[in-house]
């Protein structure tokens, strides 16, 4: 079976490695991959060795990283990516945490096993479910501890893993400790075959990178010109045409709620002149941000629509919400994180491209702490819906305060289950 699985990924290299040069992608590190390790990496004994393919890893690999060096100053963390991107991340976000940053081996038999002797790793922490059957055949085969961080199972890895369920077994168990973002993970990934005295629920760790921020400040509707009693809708890193979409919504919302407030807040503020154009034309009494910061000038009365020209507020501002849409999903820009919208106690919605926060989002709407719409029309009906029932816009609140309490932590509890590994390295 090894056989086959090392003439399958051969062959796949040989497509691979022309790919690449079509497309401009085969950068000067890329030897690295093939087993040629630079010295950085080559000179340090028994590291703690942390994989992470991309960007969103390697945020949480530093993270990892910045942990272990706290608890154990004494050891080494090397991170592999397997993008420049992820290795940028790394090169920045793990400065002074991270001893060396490298290229992770492409799962040919004869590159990872020189890569894994000459690293000679401690522990081996794979980010999210990367499961490469020859490195992990590898290191197990020398003894050094692996442990899955954040794992996670979707609908279609596990539709398609049960498919090859008897490999799936084999390569589960040459992990040592599974740390799994849900207990609907930990479940498949023991039906997959992983040894259930193996298998912790510690979280998702993308959620500390949010919740961790610092404590917000006390805006006050009035410090927008609005009355308290208003409702406020605040629309958070929004991209063109969504400010557009956000302004014809919200005049139609305003003949049944007379009282509706609308903040725009783009994610790119030099954009702001031409929005302010845009909600002039549309005949609505608006201002900016920056002209009305507390304590800079009085507050003009009567503002219909607030838009934020500055950064660095938004988290704050979104305290007076009642609801909040997230930008960037309306549009293909893959939305931001709903974490940040719902860390201040309100409900939260977003458009159809979320790709960016795929699998927050997912368990946003599973759940029920978040609702979804699939384009502009169905926009506007869910907006006057939920300002019309308090009790939903509340139950979508709680549920997303009860998601959040229930990952928050999870950089600490995957530590934590990691410590014995280390042991006394």
């Amino acid at each position: 079976m090894r056989f086959l699985y090392d003439l399958f990924f051969l062959a796949f290299g040989l497509l691979y490695v022309p790919y690449l040069l079509i497309k401009g992608k085969l950068h000067r590190d890329f030897p690295q991959r093939m087993g040629f390790l630079p010295d950085s990496v080559k000179n340090i004994r028994r590291p703690v060795w942390i994989h992470a393919v991309s960007v969103g890893e390697a945020v949480l690999a530093a993270r990892l990283a910045a942990g272990i060096k706290k608890s154990s100053p004494h050891l080494k963390v090397i991170v592999s990516t397997t993008t420049q991107t992820g290795n940028s991340v790394i090169r920045t976000r793990g400065r002074g945490m991270v001893d060396a940053v490298f290229y992770s081996p492409l799962d040919l038999r004869a590159v990872v096993s020189r890569i894994v002797g000459l690293i000679d790793p401690a522990l081996y922490v794979m980010v999210e479910t990367e499961l490469w059957p020859n490195l992990l055949l590898e290191l197990h085969s020398k003894g050094v501890p692996v442990v899955l961080a954040n794992g996670r199972i979707s609908d279609v890895s596990f539709r398609n893993y049960k498919k090859i369920s008897l490999i799936m077994r084999h390569i589960l168990d040459k992990v040592d400790l599974y740390c799994m973002q849900s207990e609907r993970d930990a479940e498949r990934i023991r039906a997959l075959g992983a040894p259930g005295d193996r298998v912790r629920v510690a979280g998702n760790l993308k959620f500390d990178e949010v919740s961790a921020s610092s404590g917000p400040r006390d805006y006050s509707k009035k410090d927008f010109g609005f009355n308290e009693s208003d409702k406020v809708i605040v629309a958070g890193s929004t991209h063109f045409p969504e400010e557009q979409d956000l302004i014809d919504i919200y005049k139609g919302l305003k003949r049944e709620h007379g009282s509706l407030k609308l903040i725009l807040a783009p994610r790119h503020i030099e954009r702001a002149d031409a929005i302010g154009i845009y909600i002039e034309k549309s005949g609505m009494k608006y201002c900016r941000f920056s002209s009305v910061l507390p304590g800079t000038k009085h507050i003009p009365a009567g503002n219909e629509v607030a838009l934020i020209d500055t950064v660095g507020h938004l988290k704050d501002i979104y305290r007076v919400a009642d609801l909040i849409f997230v930008g960037g999903s309306l549009v293909r820009k893959g939305g931001q994180n709903p974490i940040e919208g719902a860390l201040s106690g309100k409900a939260v919605v977003f458009g159809p491209h979320m790709f960016n926060f795929r699998e927050i989002t997912e368990i946003f709407l599973e759940g029920e702490a978040a609702v979804r719409v699939k384009d502009r029309g169905e926009l506007a009906a869910v907006f006057s819906d939920l300002l019309e029932n308090d009790e939903k816009r509340e139950r979508l609140a709680f549920n997303a305060g009860r998601i959040i309490k229930e990952n928050s932590g999870a950089t600490e509890r995957t530590l934590r289950v990691i410590a014995p590994l280390l042991g006394d390295r």
